[in-house]
């Protein structure tokens, strides 16, 4: 196969992944309300733990929320499944080999740093990698992603940039009017992003389309 035909076939993917756009921006909507509800619970968790004084290990951090992570990915994984199914489609799809080959560096790249972070317990800026790394990834899915996840990305990008700054910057003064340290803090900003920027696309998406 030359060039040529191989950039036909990964437009022709692409144009199927956009003609497609509503019915993953439908199955997106309750993976990303579940992903979310789980982060806001894994990040009462820590903050707690801080709170009653209980040490947590970079490595305990790190691997916990990767739990998360597979589990949340596997009930995506399962709505994509069972729709595969009922349209009698194969699951693993041009279009999702397309979708990883897109995400796969900043995923891989995110994920080497934040381990090296978290293992010198730098729990925040393991965090702020995370934020930044997965806005990263979902734009560069570029055509293949719908409009709304393009807007979540970019929350994801704007929103861990901010922070960061924000964070930085006023560090000492944060921390003691919020009353926490590096753990509650990681977990606070973990809670306010991957939370509920992801419960608010679940809940912007199922709105429009009720409104359709």
């Amino acid at each position: 196969m030359n060039d040529s035909e191989k950039a036909l076939d990964q437009l022709k993917v692409i144009r199927s992944m956009m003609e497609r756009a509503t019915v993953y921006r439908a199955l997106s909507a309750p993976a990303a309300i579940f992903g979310g509800i789980l982060a806001v619970v894994v990040g009462c968790y820590f903050y707690i733990q801080e709170k009653n004084g209980v040490f947590v290990s970079g490595s305990q951090y790190f691997w916990t929320w990767v739990v998360a992570l597979i589990v949340g990915d596997s009930f995506n994984g399962f709505l994509l499944l069972r729709r595969a199914k009922s349209e009698g489609k194969k699951f693993i799809s041009p279009g999702l080999k397309l979708t990883f080959l897109k995400t796969a560096p900043a995923v891989i790249a995110g994920g080497l740093i934040s381990f090296e972070a978290a293992k010198g317990l730098d729990l925040e800026l393991c965090t702020f990698v995370w934020i930044l790394c997965y806005g990263a990834a979902i734009l560069a899915m570029g055509e293949v992603a719908p409009r709304s996840l393009k807007r979540l990305g970019w929350a994801f990008i704007i929103s861990g940039a901010l922070l960061f700054l924000v964070w930085m910057k006023f560090k000492a003064a944060l921390s003691a009017v919020l009353g926490v340290d590096y753990l509650g803090s990681a977990s606070i900003m973990m809670m306010l992003t991957f939370g509920m920027l992801h419960i608010g696309h679940g809940i912007g998406v199922l709105l429009r389309k009720g409104k359709k």
